[in-house]
C-alpha cells in the first residue's frame, strides 16, 4: 500500500512544504477547475502520483446523483462525472472518485457546506440499482478508455445539518444513502472502490460498538479485492450516521472513536501487500500533515 495525503486550496502549500507523500488526492470541484493550475503544476513537478475527488453541482442545484433516474438527474450527473474523467485524463491523474448517489434528490451549497435532502420522491431498491449499475459500467468503461480509474465511494446513511463545524452532526437529516451492500454488488461486477472507513461506520445508526466494528470489518473484506483507495476516517460518538472526519493521531483515538487504534492497524495489515491500494487521511485541513505522519508510524 502506498500512503497518501489530501491536498485543496487551502493547505497544499503547507501540504508539500512539510512532506513528501508516496500520492496525493486533490479535493477537486468541477467548476472551479480553472484554479487548480499551480496545485498540477507542484504535483508534476514533485513527481507525486495523484487522483482526484469529484465534487459538482447540477444545474438544478443538486448533489450528482448517478442513481437516480427521474428527471434526466443521473444522466446529467454522468455528463459531469465524463467531462471530469477527461479533466482527470488531461492532467494525468490516476483516478477519479465519486460518491455515488442516494435514494433522495439532494440540494447542495458546497460554498455554505450544506446539503438539505428532499423526500419529494425516494427510489425503491431495484430502480437505484438497476440505474446505479448501468451508469457506473458505462462511466467504468469511458474512464479506462482514457487511462484513468473510475472509484465509487462508500457513504454515510445520513447527512449533518451542515459540515462547516462540529454543530452540524447535532441536528441529523435522514439521507437516504447508499448502503455497503450495493457498493459490495458493484465491486463483484467489476467496478473500483474507495472505503472510506468513516463513511462505512455511518452506514448504520447504533450506539453498539461492537455492532459497528463488526460491520467494518466485513465491508473491508467484502470489498476488498476490488478497493483501490482507503479513506483512513475514524468517527466519535454519537454513531447517528453521519461522519466526523476524525483521524487517527493518538488524540483522535482517546475521543473513543471507531475504529479504534487496534481495528485500525488490523484492517490496514489487510492491504500491506498491495501496492495498488492508496490510504489517504481526510481530517480537518489543518491537521493532514499530522495524520499522515500518525499513518506511517501505525503501519510500520
Amino acid at each position: 500500500m502506498k500512503i497518501g495525503i489530501k491536498c485543496g486550496h487551502d493547505n497544499w502549500k503547507y501540504v508539500f512544504d512539510h512532506v513528501r507523500p508516496a500520492c496525493a488526492e486533490l479535493w477537486w470541484r468541477l467548476d472551479w477547475d480553472d484554479r487548480y493550475g499551480d496545485i498540477y503544476h507542484k504535483l508534476h513537478e514533485l513527481h507525486i502520483p495523484f487522483g482526484m475527488h469529484f465534487w459538482a453541482i447540477t444545474s438544478g442545484g443538486f448533489e450528482p446523483n448517478i442513481a437516480y433516474a427521474p428527471d434526466g438527474v443521473a444522466e446529467e450527473s454522468a455528463e459531469l462525472v465524463q467531462r471530469s474523467i477527461d479533466i482527470a485524463a488531461r492532467e494525468g491523474a490516476t483516478y477519479l472518485n465519486i460518491h455515488p448517489g442516494s435514494y433522495a434528490l439532494r440540494k447542495l451549497d458546497l460554498d455554505n457546506k450544506v446539503m438539505t435532502v428532499l423526500d419529494c420522491h425516494i427510489l425503491s431498491p431495484d430502480e437505484l440499482v438497476a440505474t446505479l449499475s448501468f451508469q457506473t459500467k458505462k462511466l467504468d468503461a469511458y474512464a479506462k478508455s482514457k487511462g484513468v480509474m473510475l472509484l465509487v465511494e462508500t457513504v454515510p446513511a445520513n447527512e449533518p445539518a451542515h459540515w462547516r463545524d462540529d454543530a452540524g452532526r447535532d441536528d441529523v437529516q435522514k439521507g437516504y444513502g447508499i448502503s455497503p451492500d450495493v457498493l459490495i454488488e458493484l465491486a463483484r461486477d467489476g467496478r473500483y472502490i474507495t472505503n472510506d472507513f468513516g463513511h462505512t461506520i455511518a452506514s448504520w445508526v447504533s450506539e453498539d460498538r461492537d455492532f459497528l466494528a463488526k460491520k467494518l470489518e466485513d465491508v473491508t473484506i467484502a470489498l476488498a479485492s476490488q478497493t483501490k483507495l482507503i479513506h483512513l476516517n475514524t468517527v466519535r460518538p454519537p454513531f447517528n450516521g453521519t461522519d466526523s472526519h476524525d483521524g487517527v493521531t493518538p488524540e483522535d483515538f482517546s475521543r473513543n472513536v471507531l475504529p479504534d487504534k487496534e481495528q485500525t492497524i488490523r484492517l490496514l495489515a489487510l492491504f500491506k501487500d498491495r501496492s495498488d491500494v492508496w490510504i489517504v487521511p481526510e481530517p480537518q485541513a489543518d491537521r493532514m500533515v499530522e495524520n499522515y505522519e500518525e499513518i506511517a508510524r501505525l503501519v510500520k
